[in-house]
């Protein structure tokens, strides 16, 4: 059976990281064996920085657990599902998708204290990330925090973050990609005041639409095997979970929220009758004023807000987003293909108008980091045999480079470069634990021409927690550490290569 079909564990990766761990593997599994040693987890490993002063408790249970969805026609699908309800605070905090196997939709508002008791009834250890929130060490999904089958884990911390489209999935170490892949995913929507005050389409006209791609055997069952060089791609497109299905819309506007929850499969968007990209937020949330793209980059992990206007649109028109081909890839991407159809079905009358302002955002100054002159360095290589990698070295679950250790609440520069040489792929590069801004890009000669074909859907502005780097590109970040201290991971996600080793870890001193 391939491992998609049985569940378990890649025999060549695990075999692979067992050698490359060896020499950190007594005193990873040692602390681990201590935190799992309850039933019921409450682990405050790192003292957590001020609280602000909070406004509402919210507490929640989680469960992520398998199910049988029917996805397609025939048998139901085994998917991994996360189940969800409020235990305090209001209702509304915590919505299932409807028509959907995606895990219910968070929508939170900063300064609220939340709780969410996670428990684990897969067959398999789990821990779960809150991809792009500012939360405490402990709180954030490390791999050390993996927790065995039948055991809870209470995640507490305060929202501190702005208005923006956030998620949630699985992040244990090796097992991210296959966990994600059965299934579990969802969104966490944060709102504030400033993002409340804007004329922007709200309920069922702020849509959002998580993009993931996948493979199914003759039964209905996800077939996971994916490639050690370039990833995983699916031959079938799931928007929402589900088979992409036309969206029945109005000749209004909307908001759309982008999630790209693809494995490793990068997006380059665009609508196929050209009506405007109106970019109005991406991974932090809302820039600061709206821009025009020809098409939009999305790869793994990245989100996007759109401005979509279909008030010209005659009722009948038919509009495909589409992700257009573009080189430099490698094996299994950079394809044309057809993402979801629009189908404008009813006209309706629409007063709003875009606002010319929508976020004030302060911008870093390089000259304002402390290590200006002396940029932190992470290089992307290959080790023998086939294992992508991150500042020279494989995941350990405790293993710390020198220029790994940072200070709380210090700006500073870092700098990411992809090799150019033929064997280069693009990767996406997330950090864990804050927000930050792209400074600037550069880019080899010998790879100009792949460059050009993706460089002008790179959305930058405002605040980011993923980024696409390109074969022999260099991209320089300035992001302000957290106040929360403690072991984060920064890490490709293309989540094949994360499981492989392509993560590290960074730790956060007061």
């Amino acid at each position: 059976m391939s491992q998609g079909q049985s569940g378990g564990a890649g025999v060549g990766p695990l075999n692979r990281r067992t050698l490359l761990q060896c020499g950190v593997a007594a005193v990873g599994g040692a602390m681990t064996s201590r935190l799992l040693a309850q039933p019921f987890l409450n682990p405050r490993v790192f003292a957590p920085a001020p609280a602000p002063v909070f406004d509402e408790e919210l507490e929640f249970d989680l469960a992520a657990r398998p199910r049988l969805y029917s996805l397609r026609p025939g048998a139901p699908t085994d998917c991994w599902y996360y189940y969800g309800s409020v235990r305090k605070g209001s209702p509304a905090a915590l919505t299932p998708v409807p028509n959907s196997p995606l895990g219910p939709t968070f929508t939170l508002r900063p300064k609220q204290r939340v709780a969410i008791n996670l428990y684990n009834g897969l067959p398999e250890d789990h821990v779960t990330h809150w991809h792009g929130m500012d939360v405490p060490a402990n709180a954030d999904g490390h791999p050390m925090h993996a927790f065995p089958p039948g055991a809870t884990y209470r995640y507490e911390f305060d929202v501190r973050n702005r208005a923006g489209t956030y998620w949630y999935h699985p992040h244990p170490d090796m097992r991210t990609g296959f966990q994600v892949y059965k299934g579990l995913a969802g969104l966490m929507i944060v709102q504030d005041d400033e993002e409340q005050s804007l004329q922007l389409p709200r309920g069922p006209f702020d849509i959002p639409l998580v993009i993931q791609d996948a493979t199914f055997d003759a039964n209905n069952q996800y077939v996971y095997n994916p490639d050690a060089m370039s990833g995983f791609f699916g031959n079938s497109l799931l928007i929402n979970g589900m088979p992409a299905a036309p969206l029945s819309l109005a000749s209004r506007v909307y908001r759309f929220r982008l999630l790209n929850g693809c494995q490793s499969r990068i997006l380059k968007l665009r609508f196929s009758d050209l009506t405007p990209l109106v970019v109005i937020g991406n991974d932090g949330g809302l820039i600061d004023q709206p821009r025009t793209y020809p098409y939009v980059i999305l790869s793994p992990g990245e989100r996007v807000e759109l401005w979509v206007d279909l008030r010209a649109k005659p009722v009948g028109t038919q509009i495909m987003l589409q992700s257009l081909a573009f080189t430099g890839g490698g094996t299994g991407q950079g394809a044309a293909f057809d993402v979801v159809r629009l189908s404008v079905d009813r006209a309706r009358t629409d007063p709003l108008q875009l606002p010319a302002t929508l976020s004030s955002i302060t911008r870093y100054r390089l000259q304002d980091a402390i290590n200006a002159a002396n940029p932190r360095s992470f290089p992307i290589s290959m080790v023998p045999p086939m294992t992508w990698v991150l500042n020279g070295g494989v995941f350990t679950m405790t293993g710390l480079a020198a220029n790994e250790i940072v200070r709380a609440d210090t700006l500073e520069v870092w700098q990411f470069s992809n090799p150019a040489g033929a064997m280069a792929i693009p990767h996406p590069i997330h950090l864990h634990g804050r927000q930050f801004q792209v400074l600037d890009r550069a880019v080899a000669p010998t790879r100009l021409a792949d460059w050009n074909t993706v460089k002008d859907g790179y959305v930058d502005a405002g605040w980011k927690d993923t980024f696409m780097i390109m074969p022999g590109e260099t991209v320089r970040i300035l992001v302000r550490h957290s106040l929360h201290t403690g072991m984060f991971v920064y890490h490709c996600h293309n989540l094949p290569h994360e499981d492989m080793g392509m993560m590290r870890n960074f730790r956060i001193d007061p």
